[in-house]
């Protein structure tokens, strides 16, 4: 059963998710465009969709999620108006690879984004279609307005979107940091002016473009904000002088309480920014006819993730770099047709950024096309019974040797790969399993206490999943590499007697 703040009453299964294999999806979306001109095909009133997606945002950095800070206003009155899931987890800790899951409702393995740089698997693969190209085949308007070099172009993200706006310098694109020596060469060096840009430029951007383009007929549009990723990304001078809050340009990499009060004041100024956005909607009618997306990326380990891992960044796998917040505003007139989509709804099951993809179709009533892995979440919102969800998260970039990782431990050095289900998560260590970790989240949910040892059964169950799910390779079209030191998984009772671990 659904885990919802409260019952409600079930309402009967409208049956629209539909599954097709490729080739009858690509067959189905011929025929649809050649029975008449695109725009034909789309309701005059079908539903827009804004995806808003949060870099580096910690759900527990949000009022409505129990901070008491109070920096995140408009985020919680959104909440206040919308579905909210308290358990959502992320599939990376890294931008690219974890906005591609959503774009695509696939975790890593299966859409191919799997590094940073370094090789063919830094770009989302043509064969995979994402929710923007879905969306535009059929008629919808599509654009994007993105904050930062990690969802550029360079990555593939671009696919689908008729209007694409980053605040990268294409001459970035040609850099792969992995060949170059200085640290001044690598992106995040150059950040200020080419990289990346503040919440307040991307906002108007993508509100110009709503201004000129709302009324042509439904739409999606993703807004990317940047902000808390980043301390050069430092709100305006004004806007820090009417709070009282005194910004040091040079705050100390260890000053981790200095860092944490920062990241707060940023999120305070996306959340104002984010609340422009929502209050154009409001005032140009646009609102009840738009399902709205809010979810973060992944978080960011702050003063906790160093005091309980020993490095506060967010690509390892912790609850703290995993959890994201994930609010979801459908338009009544959709949320009638099933119980549960009214206002202030938190849900408390576990759920994934790949549920996002499958969800919207759903809304839609359009396929899905085959290959999606996560699953519409409108059956727990109907509170009808819902098969538990198992999550999915990998970090393959924790052996580059750049300024950006050397604080780095060296027994995090290597891939990692995550399993998460209801009471248990397992991160494998692909190359030193020995340091793999396993918590049992119903008595430890800040997941301190590695108990591998004394639940080697537990382990191994989740550690099928990576096994059947092929998740060791590095895209969609290859085949898995089988993982080493299968003497040492052996050893400790992990891989099971029925694995195939040679």
């Amino acid at each position: 059963m659904a885990l919802l703040s409260h019952d409600h009453a079930t309402p009967r299964d409208t049956g629209r998710s539909r599954s097709l294999v490729p080739g009858l999806w690509a067959l189905s979306l011929a025929c649809a465009l050649s029975c008449g001109d695109q725009a034909s095909q789309v309701p005059e009133r079908e539903l827009n969709v804004l995806l808003v997606t949060l870099d580096t945002t910690r759900a527990d950095h949000l009022g409505c999620y129990g901070h008491a800070a109070g920096a995140t206003p408009h985020l919680d009155a959104l909440a206040e108006e919308s579905i909210r899931f308290d358990r959502a987890l992320a599939t990376a800790g890294l931008t690219p690879m974890s906005h591609a899951s959503m774009l695509t409702g696939r975790n890593p393995y299966a859409h191919g984004l799997r590094v940073f740089y370094g090789d063919l698997a830094h770009r989302l693969p043509n064969e995979v279609p994402s929710l923007p190209e879905i969306l535009s085949d059929l008629g919808w308007r599509t654009a994007a307005f993105v904050s930062a070099y990690p969802v550029s172009q360079v990555f593939g993200l671009d696919r689908g979107y008729q209007t694409f706006s980053s605040a990268v310098d294409n001459s970035l694109g040609s850099i792969d940091p992995s060949q170059k020596q200085r640290p001044t060469k690598f992106w995040v060096d150059a950040r200020q002016n080419k990289s990346q840009r503040r919440s307040d430029a991307t906002c108007d951007a993508a509100m110009t473009w709503l201004e000129e383009h709302a009324e042509d007929g439904p739409w999606h549009l993703w807004v990317h904000l940047f902000d808390v990723h980043d301390f050069s990304l430092v709100p305006p001078v004004a806007y820090a002088r009417a709070r009282e809050v005194v910004y040091h340009p040079e705050v100390p990499p260890n000053n981790l309480a200095a860092r944490e009060a920062l990241y707060d004041f940023e999120l305070e100024f996306m959340d104002g920014q984010f609340g422009r956005l929502i209050e154009w909607l409001k005032r140009s009618g646009q609102y009840d006819n738009t399902i709205v997306l809010v979810v973060g990326d992944h978080g960011q380990g702050l003063m906790d993730g160093y005091e309980r891992h020993g490095w506060p960044s967010h690509r390892l796998l912790y609850d703290w770099s995993l959890r994201v917040p994930f609010l979801a505003h459908i338009p009544a007139n959709e949320g009638a047709r099933f119980a549960g989509a009214e206002q202030g709804l938190v849900v408390h099951d576990l759920v994934r950024t790949t549920d996002i993809l499958p969800t919207v179709l759903e809304l839609l009533d359009l396929a899905l096309p085959a290959g999606v892995e996560g699953r519409s979440l409108l059956p727990i919102l109907r509170s009808e019974m819902d098969e538990p969800r198992v999550a999915y998260a990998d970090a393959l970039n924790l052996q580059e040797r750049y300024v950006a990782i050397e604080a780095l431990p060296e027994k995090q050095r290597d891939d990692l790969y995550a399993v998460v289900d209801l009471r248990w998560k397992l991160i494998h260590h692909k190359s030193h399993p020995e340091h793999s970790e396993l918590f049992d989240l119903q008595s430890d949910p800040l997941e301190l206490v590695n108990v591998i040892a004394e639940f080697p059964e537990e382990a191994r169950r989740l550690y099928r999943f990576f096994e059947e799910h092929d998740a060791f390779r590095k895209g969609p079209l290859d085949s898995g590499n089988s993982p080493p030191n299968a003497a040492a998984l052996g050893d400790l009772g992990y891989s099971g007697a029925d694995s195939d671990a040679d």
